[in-house]
């Protein structure tokens, strides 16, 4: 009988690499932790996305910004609110057109800002950081089934191929990465079709 004893580890104890499509190429790619300079205490990490096929990396997070703002037209005098599409830089003046009369004038704006996001594979499980694609993903009835890297894959599959699984009760409650799996991942109807995937993804 296969056993699986709940290890309490979460979504971010596998943050450290996350296996992902590369924008550029589409090859396997990573989104990784590494130590940020001038860093003295050992502690502080960035996120940093690079891609050994295209050699592509990126360090920091792409924004964009939207203006927004309510005013009064100085031609019709009435309100009306505006928002911006994404912009490259933090606007200060925005020029936008009134609903009403469609007299173009030019206010200086409020704005907030956004992570820019990844123009490829909509609809897909992405990471949190470069909002790319995960390279390890599948279609399950319906479910998108994935995993960050080899060693979630390996934690998924003890979990999935055991016939007892064991919940830790360490007083972390509902906050592991094992209680908190869908449904269709604890099914004992899709074990067979789910270790083949991962299988597969090991290979």
């Amino acid at each position: 009988m296969e056993r699986f004893q709940d290890e309490n580890k979460w979504l971010g104890s596998f943050y450290n690499e996350i296996l992902v499509k590369c924008p550029k190429c589409e090859s396997k790619a990573v989104v990784k932790e590494e130590l940020k300079e001038k860093c003295e205490c050992g502690r502080c990490h960035n996120m940093v996305f690079e891609c050994k096929n295209c050699f592509y990396k990126m360090k920091e997070l792409v924004y964009r910004y939207i203006a927004f703002g309510k005013e009064f037209c100085n031609n019709c005098f009435e309100k009306f609110e505006y928002q911006s599409q994404p912009l490259k830089q933090k606007p200060l003046m925005y020029k936008t057109e009134c609903p009403h009369c469609n007299f173009q004038e030019e206010w200086k704006t409020k704005s907030y800002r956004v992570k820019e996001e990844s123009k490829v594979d909509n609809g897909l499980a992405k990471e949190m950081w470069y909002d790319l694609p995960l390279w390890f993903q599948k279609e399950v009835n319906g479910n998108l089934f994935w995993a960050y890297n080899l060693n979630h894959i390996d934690y998924l599959e003890r979990y999935i191929k055991a016939d007892l699984r064991e919940r830790n009760n360490d007083g972390s409650g509902n906050g592991t990465m094992v209680s908190r799996l869908p449904q269709f991942v604890k099914a004992t109807k899709n074990r067979e079709k789910l270790l083949k995937i991962l299988k597969k993804w090991k290979e």
